[in-house]
């Protein structure tokens, strides 16, 4: 009976185990399947976790213009950094998503110049270079830090981009053509570019970065040849400021700054008011046109800056900028000297009278003890009598 049921009970034990160390391997099998679970379960965590991010993502992306459309300055001030601190901490979740690696490329350069850059200007205006300073160093970080985001994001499609930032424009130029096709990277283009250039710009006593400077103008130049109507323009505004900055006795090119403004006024319909603010106060300042500083800053502060507009926020610190530059017309804009008067013609000399051998007429009777027809005064002037206060000037004696 016991061999009996013992062989039954066998029957039910799978043939693995018959053999000796059956249960050892049943045990593993059994690990085995309560890894794979919770390897499902891990990737289903992953797979979650990529899902909530990729969706806070979109959302931030689709919401982003909400920024731009205030006009209430300080609000959006106020507002701004919570929104750069959270795009930070998805992508220290997904550093490779593409969408927050753009919107930190973006962000962090907008914030720079609409309210860093505001706060060193107001410095530099009441003479704090202290406080100057301190808001350049903080500009220039952000700038780097969108443009280093950027940069990430470029390596997406360019894995060794990198090796072109470090040898020279040309080479760059080369490889965005090639590899940058698709109007889609122009937005990518000109963030980064435009970050870097502005960090450049508030770095002019840094001789290492201005040696970088042809990189982020290549940039720009392939997102325009792109989309030259994106974000408003805005790469025509950076080429346009890049050529207008310099005279052309240094290098620069006013002119071809100058066609790059007035395309980009072309193409907003003057409704971005960013495009005058710029164009005043690189090429009219360059060129010391007050006329059109003047024009060009009372036409941004007469426009009227509506609420909702994806301009709204742009708008309202251009005018901001705008009244300030206004006021510092006579220091920007020197008025022209008055033309040099031509040099009088020499007066000329006046010719010494020759020498009389003959004695000078005297209504006098001479005096019996001088002989008469001889003057003894060798130096002497004849007194004239028609004008008593002229001034004698002796003649030359030789």
């Amino acid at each position: 009976m016991q061999s009996k049921s013992r062989q039954q009970a066998e029957d039910h034990i799978p043939a693995g185990t018959r053999r000796f160390g059956g249960a050892r391997r049943v045990a593993r099998s059994i690990r085995r399947g309560v890894l794979a679970i919770v390897g499902l379960a891990a990737t289903a965590s992953c797979s979650m976790t990529q899902m909530a991010i990729d969706t806070q993502s979109e959302v931030m992306e689709t919401a982003y213009p909400v920024v731009e459309e205030q006009t209430d300055y300080e609000y959006a001030r106020l507002a701004s950094p919570g929104n750069l601190m959270q795009i930070e901490g998805l992508l220290e979740l997904a550093p490779d998503d593409e969408r927050l690696l753009l919107l930190a490329t973006r962000g962090f350069a907008s914030y720079a110049y609409g309210f860093v850059e505001d706060d060193m200007e107001l410095a530099d205006l009441q003479g704090d270079l202290d406080a100057s300073d301190h808001h350049r160093e903080r500009a220039r970080a952000m700038y780097l830090k969108a443009r280093d985001f950027g940069i990430r994001l470029l390596e997406q499609t360019v894995p060794d981009i990198q090796k072109s930032l470090k040898r020279d424009p040309d080479a760059l130029k080369q490889v965005l053509e090639a590899e940058f096709t698709d109007a889609s990277a122009a937005g990518v283009l000109f963030w980064t570019g435009y970050a870097w250039g502005s960090a450049i710009n508030i770095s002019r006593d840094d001789p290492a970065m201005i040696a970088d400077l042809g990189f982020p103008a290549t940039l720009v130049r392939r997102a325009v040849a792109l989309d030259e109507t994106y974000y408003h323009a805005a790469g025509h505004v950076f080429l346009g400021v890049f050529n207008s900055s310099l005279g052309k006795s240094t290098g620069g090119h006013p002119e071809e700054g100058k066609q790059h403004f007035e395309r980009a006024l072309t193409l907003t319909k003057r409704e971005a008011l960013i495009v005058q603010l710029n164009y005043a106060q690189s090429y009219a300042v360059q060129k010391q046109d007050k006329k059109l500083f003047v024009g060009l800053l009372e036409e941004v502060l007469k426009a009227s800056v509506r609420t909702g507009s994806e301009l709204s926020l742009a708008n309202t610190i251009a005018q901001r900028r705008a009244r300030r530059l206004l006021a510092q017309a006579d220091n920007l804009i020197l008025e022209p000297l008055p033309p040099t008067p031509p040099e009088p013609a020499a007066a000329p000399q006046p010719t010494p009278p020759e020498e009389s051998t003959e004695p000078p007429e005297s209504t006098e009777p001479p005096e019996p003890s001088q002989p008469t027809g001889r003057s003894h005064s060798s130096g002497a002037c004849p007194i004239a009598q028609a004008a008593p206060k002229q001034s004698c000037t002796a003649p030359t004696i030789g």
